[in-house]
This record gives structure tokens, C-alpha cells and sequence, in this order.
């Protein structure tokens, strides 16, 4: 497995600032946040939205995407549910996937020093 990974969340937008808080209080070095439409099962059907443009119902939601060292990915996977969590449809899924390289542009650092 790769020294490093990629968590990616779709997450309830008002749930957003407490996966963040959460995220940062553990020490997260890299969070980065994205607005997406969630169309099919992934939109909460009480407050889903209906588009012309989507063609379809959907959700406004948060793209979240962490980048950690693999041996934190559990830890940033069950950080993230416990903070999206309410229990209703909708929350939001989660996915891990491993990174080749990273490369912090302006040093030129590689791999896990390169999150910081």
C-alpha cells in the first residue's frame, strides 16, 4: 500500500464546519473543501432540488479531501463519519484511495513532508 492516501467525503453542508473542526483538532495538516450537487441516492429526499441543468433531484453538498500518511487513514474515515453523521438519509459517503506522489509546489518537498 501506498505511504499515502486520499480521504474523500460528500458530506451535509451544514455538517461541514464540524467535520473541520474535528479534522483540525486531530491535526490534519491538509483539508481541502469543494461545493457539489449529489444526484441519486446521495440526495436527502426531504431537502433535495429539482434542476433543469442537473436534469435530475440533487442536494447541495461538501467535497471534502484529505491527504494523510495510509497509517492515519482509518482515523481521518471515522474522524469525518462521526462529525457528517445524523442518522438520516443522505449523510453523505466516503472514500479512501492511495496517492503515487505528492509535491508541495513551492519548496519542491515530496511525499509526507510536503503536507506540512
Amino acid at each position: 500500500m501506498s505511504d499515502m492516501v486520499e480521504v474523500r467525503a460528500v458530506v451535509r453542508i451544514p455538517m461541514l464546519d464540524r467535520v473541520i473542526r474535528t479534522l483540525k483538532e486531530a491535526s490534519v495538516p491538509r483539508i481541502t473543501v469543494t461545493r457539489v450537487h449529489a444526484i441519486g441516492a446521495g440526495a436527502d429526499p426531504a431537502a433535495a432540488k429539482f434542476s433543469f441543468d442537473e436534469g435530475s433531484a440533487y442536494a447541495d453538498k461538501a467535497w471534502v479531501q484529505v491527504i494523510c500518511s495510509s497509517d492515519r487513514s482509518e482515523e481521518c474515515a471515522r474522524l469525518v463519519a462521526s462529525a457528517a453523521r445524523t442518522g438520516r438519509q443522505g449523510d453523505g459517503i466516503m472514500s479512501i484511495h492511495p496517492i503515487v506522489a505528492v509535491v508541495k509546489i513551492r519548496t519542491g518537498a515530496r511525499g509526507l513532508a510536503a503536507l506540512k
